[in-house]
């Protein structure tokens, strides 16, 4: 089997998981931190574990966003990914970084030291709409609560 039909069996069997748990780790020391009441009901409605994939043109890889503490517009999140091997060769690590965020009522972001644009959006339906935009490359995600 060639190597290019390889890469995109591996790449179609990865998001053929989608019904399983998230791939992506977490630390061992993740603590999520009940918001302060005061703040507006869509600000504390972004607090807690959500997970999901963001897809786009390379393929699919299993997204874990918890947003661990909100102070006012600042929040600390854990951004983690699980693997993914891409159909044009190379891939992504498992892993996890602990962020700052900017948040606004129902939205939250920030910069990945890759550069990459990361934007989640409160949705009617209480999930999270992710686009993660690096160099004009946008993946999209849409994250369920975790245990929800």
């Amino acid at each position: 089997m060639n190597r290019s039909l390889t890469s995109l069996l591996l790449v179609l069997a990865i998001a053929g998981c989608a019904s399983g748990p998230s791939s992506a780790p977490l630390p061992p020391d993740l603590r999520i931190v009940a918001p302060d009441p005061a703040l507006a009901p869509e600000v504390r409605a972004l607090s807690g574990q959500w997970t999901g994939k963001f897809v786009g043109r390379y393929g699919s890889l299993d997204h874990t966003l918890v947003v661990e503490r909100i102070d006012g517009s600042a929040a600390t999140v854990v951004y983690a990914n699980g693997a993914m091997i891409s159909s044009q060769g190379g891939g992504i690590d498992p892993g996890f970084r602990r962020l700052q965020a900017r948040v606004q009522p129902g939205k939250i972001s920030f910069t990945l030291p890759n550069g990459a644009v990361v934007n989640y959006a409160m949705q009617a339906d209480g999930t999270l709409a992710g686009t993660y935009d690096r160099s004009g490359q946008v993946s999209t995600a849409r994250l369920t609560r975790a245990g929800g």
